[in-house]
Protein backbone atom coordinates (compact mmCIF):
# COMPACT_ATOMS: atom_id res chain seq x y z
CA UNK A 1 0.00 0.00 0.00
CA UNK A 2 3.22 2.50 0.35
CA UNK A 3 3.91 2.07 -3.01
CA UNK A 4 0.49 4.04 -4.08
CA UNK A 5 1.10 7.78 -2.29
CA UNK A 6 4.72 7.55 -1.23
CA UNK A 7 6.44 6.87 2.13
CA UNK A 8 3.64 6.58 5.02
CA UNK A 9 0.61 7.10 3.04
CA UNK A 10 -2.10 5.11 4.23
CA UNK A 11 -5.46 5.76 2.43
CA UNK A 12 -8.43 7.06 4.28
CA UNK A 13 -6.52 8.62 7.16
CA UNK A 14 -5.80 12.46 6.93
CA UNK A 15 -2.16 13.56 7.97
CA UNK A 16 -0.89 16.77 8.43
CA UNK A 17 2.35 18.42 8.12
CA UNK A 18 2.49 19.21 12.01
CA UNK A 19 2.09 15.37 12.80
CA UNK A 20 5.00 14.44 9.66
CA UNK A 21 7.51 16.62 11.54
CA UNK A 22 6.47 15.63 15.16
CA UNK A 23 6.84 11.79 14.31
CA UNK A 24 10.56 12.54 12.91
CA UNK A 25 9.35 11.97 9.15
CA UNK A 26 10.30 14.22 6.17
CA UNK A 27 7.65 15.76 3.62
CA UNK A 28 10.31 15.94 0.69
CA UNK A 29 10.89 19.53 1.68
CA UNK A 30 7.63 20.92 1.35
CA UNK A 31 7.72 21.10 5.61
CA UNK A 32 9.91 23.90 4.81
CA UNK A 33 7.34 26.47 4.21
CA UNK A 34 3.45 26.90 3.84
CA UNK A 35 3.90 29.29 0.92
CA UNK A 36 1.78 28.42 -2.53
CA UNK A 37 3.59 27.78 -5.37
CA UNK A 38 3.16 30.35 -8.12
CA UNK A 39 3.08 29.20 -11.15
CA UNK A 40 3.79 31.48 -14.12
CA UNK A 41 2.21 30.69 -18.01
CA UNK A 42 4.40 32.69 -21.15
CA UNK A 43 1.81 35.69 -21.07
CA UNK A 44 2.55 36.29 -17.76
CA UNK A 45 6.92 36.10 -17.80
CA UNK A 46 9.23 38.42 -16.31
CA UNK A 47 11.44 40.15 -18.29
CA UNK A 48 9.75 40.85 -21.56
CA UNK A 49 8.87 43.72 -23.73
CA UNK A 50 6.10 45.53 -22.50
CA UNK A 51 4.81 48.83 -23.69
CA UNK A 52 5.20 50.96 -19.85
CA UNK A 53 0.86 52.08 -20.01
CA UNK A 54 -0.56 48.87 -21.08
CA UNK A 55 1.87 46.62 -19.36
CA UNK A 56 1.00 43.79 -22.38
CA UNK A 57 3.96 41.86 -23.83
CA UNK A 58 4.36 42.78 -27.55
CA UNK A 59 3.85 39.48 -29.47
CA UNK A 60 5.09 38.93 -33.08
CA UNK A 61 2.55 37.26 -35.50
CA UNK A 62 3.18 33.73 -35.36
CA UNK A 63 5.02 32.67 -38.70
CA UNK A 64 4.69 29.52 -40.99
CA UNK A 65 8.80 28.55 -40.85
CA UNK A 66 8.08 25.45 -43.35
CA UNK A 67 9.82 26.54 -45.79
CA UNK A 68 13.24 27.39 -44.15
CA UNK A 69 13.27 24.18 -42.36
CA UNK A 70 13.69 22.41 -45.93
CA UNK A 71 16.57 21.66 -47.40
CA UNK A 72 17.89 23.45 -50.44
CA UNK A 73 15.84 23.23 -53.34
CA UNK A 74 12.35 21.37 -51.66
CA UNK A 75 9.08 22.57 -52.52
CA UNK A 76 6.09 21.88 -50.21
CA UNK A 77 3.65 20.01 -51.90
CA UNK A 78 -0.58 20.12 -51.56
CA UNK A 79 -2.03 16.51 -50.05
CA UNK A 80 -3.64 16.07 -54.37
CA UNK A 81 -0.01 16.48 -55.54
CA UNK A 82 2.50 13.95 -52.80
CA UNK A 83 -0.89 11.44 -53.34
CA UNK A 84 0.02 11.76 -57.38
CA UNK A 85 3.66 11.58 -56.77
CA UNK A 86 3.51 8.22 -54.88
CA UNK A 87 1.17 6.89 -57.08
CA UNK A 88 3.02 7.00 -60.08
CA UNK A 89 6.08 5.49 -57.61
CA UNK A 90 3.35 2.66 -56.79
CA UNK A 91 2.74 2.00 -60.41
CA UNK A 92 6.31 1.42 -60.99
CA UNK A 93 6.76 -1.02 -58.25
CA UNK A 94 6.96 -3.96 -60.96
CA UNK A 95 9.70 -2.27 -62.29
CA UNK A 96 11.42 -1.38 -59.38
CA UNK A 97 11.06 -4.40 -57.13
CA UNK A 98 13.05 -5.98 -60.07
CA UNK A 99 16.24 -3.58 -58.74
CA UNK A 100 17.76 -5.38 -55.59
CA UNK A 101 19.29 -1.50 -54.58
CA UNK A 102 15.66 -0.28 -54.37
CA UNK A 103 13.85 -0.94 -51.26
CA UNK A 104 10.67 1.35 -50.09
CA UNK A 105 10.21 1.61 -47.08
CA UNK A 106 7.51 1.30 -45.10
CA UNK A 107 6.13 4.45 -44.74
CA UNK A 108 6.21 4.18 -47.90
CA UNK A 109 3.22 2.37 -47.89
CA UNK A 110 1.01 4.80 -45.12
CA UNK A 111 2.20 8.34 -46.74
CA UNK A 112 0.32 6.83 -49.93
CA UNK A 113 -2.73 5.79 -47.80
CA UNK A 114 -2.54 9.20 -45.88
CA UNK A 115 -2.78 11.43 -49.43
CA UNK A 116 -5.18 9.15 -50.60
CA UNK A 117 -7.38 9.08 -47.45
CA UNK A 118 -6.94 13.03 -47.30
CA UNK A 119 -6.99 14.52 -50.65
CA UNK A 120 -9.90 16.78 -51.29
CA UNK A 121 -9.57 17.72 -55.02
CA UNK A 122 -9.38 15.66 -57.97
CA UNK A 123 -7.28 17.63 -59.94
CA UNK A 124 -4.07 19.41 -58.46
CA UNK A 125 -2.82 21.38 -61.39
CA UNK A 126 -6.79 23.38 -61.08
CA UNK A 127 -6.11 23.87 -57.07
CA UNK A 128 -2.60 24.99 -57.80
CA UNK A 129 -3.22 27.27 -60.48
CA UNK A 130 -6.62 28.82 -58.53
CA UNK A 131 -3.91 29.00 -55.17
CA UNK A 132 -1.19 30.83 -57.18
CA UNK A 133 -3.37 33.83 -57.43
CA UNK A 134 -2.55 34.54 -53.74
CA UNK A 135 1.34 34.36 -53.74
CA UNK A 136 0.86 37.78 -55.90
CA UNK A 137 -0.27 39.04 -52.33
CA UNK A 138 2.42 37.46 -50.64
CA UNK A 139 1.68 34.48 -49.35
CA UNK A 140 4.28 31.94 -49.21
CA UNK A 141 4.17 27.96 -50.95
CA UNK A 142 4.02 26.60 -47.41
CA UNK A 143 0.55 28.47 -46.66
CA UNK A 144 -0.53 27.73 -49.75
CA UNK A 145 -0.30 24.25 -49.10
CA UNK A 146 -1.86 24.57 -45.69
CA UNK A 147 -4.99 26.32 -47.27
CA UNK A 148 -5.34 23.50 -49.91
CA UNK A 149 -4.60 20.56 -46.88
CA UNK A 150 -6.57 21.72 -44.60
CA UNK A 151 -9.74 22.94 -46.69
CA UNK A 152 -10.85 26.24 -44.72
CA UNK A 153 -14.98 27.02 -45.40
CA UNK A 154 -14.34 30.50 -44.84
CA UNK A 155 -11.67 33.32 -44.22
CA UNK A 156 -12.02 33.87 -40.60
CA UNK A 157 -10.66 30.18 -41.08
CA UNK A 158 -7.61 30.68 -43.07
CA UNK A 159 -6.80 33.71 -41.00
CA UNK A 160 -7.02 31.46 -37.41
CA UNK A 161 -5.04 28.80 -39.29
CA UNK A 162 -2.74 31.07 -40.58
CA UNK A 163 -1.79 34.04 -37.63
CA UNK A 164 0.98 34.82 -40.44
CA UNK A 165 -1.31 36.64 -42.35
CA UNK A 166 -3.45 38.60 -40.00
CA UNK A 167 -0.97 41.70 -40.58
CA UNK A 168 -2.46 42.00 -44.15
CA UNK A 169 -5.90 40.83 -43.59
CA UNK A 170 -7.10 43.75 -45.56
CA UNK A 171 -5.14 42.91 -48.02
CA UNK A 172 -5.99 39.43 -48.41
CA UNK A 173 -9.63 39.25 -47.14
CA UNK A 174 -11.35 39.24 -50.88
CA UNK A 175 -8.50 37.42 -52.24
CA UNK A 176 -8.62 34.61 -50.33
CA UNK A 177 -12.42 34.38 -50.19
CA UNK A 178 -12.34 34.40 -54.02
CA UNK A 179 -10.00 31.51 -53.81
CA UNK A 180 -12.12 29.59 -51.25
CA UNK A 181 -14.84 29.57 -53.87
CA UNK A 182 -12.99 28.45 -56.60
CA UNK A 183 -11.42 25.70 -54.53
CA UNK A 184 -15.35 24.24 -53.41
CA UNK A 185 -15.90 24.33 -56.90
CA UNK A 186 -13.03 21.83 -58.04
CA UNK A 187 -13.31 20.03 -54.46
CA UNK A 188 -14.04 16.17 -54.83
CA UNK A 189 -17.50 14.86 -54.83
CA UNK A 190 -17.32 12.59 -51.49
Amino acid sequence: MSDKGGKGFTPGVKSSLKDASAKGGKDDGSAKSKKTRNVQFASQAKGGKTDGAAGKKEQEPLQLKVEAELPKGAICLMDCEAADVLQGIQDQMVILSKDPTIKLPVSFDRGLQYTKKNIHYTDPDSVRQVLENLKTYGVTDGEICVIANVYPETADEVFALLPSLKARRIMLDDPVSDVLSELAKLKKKE
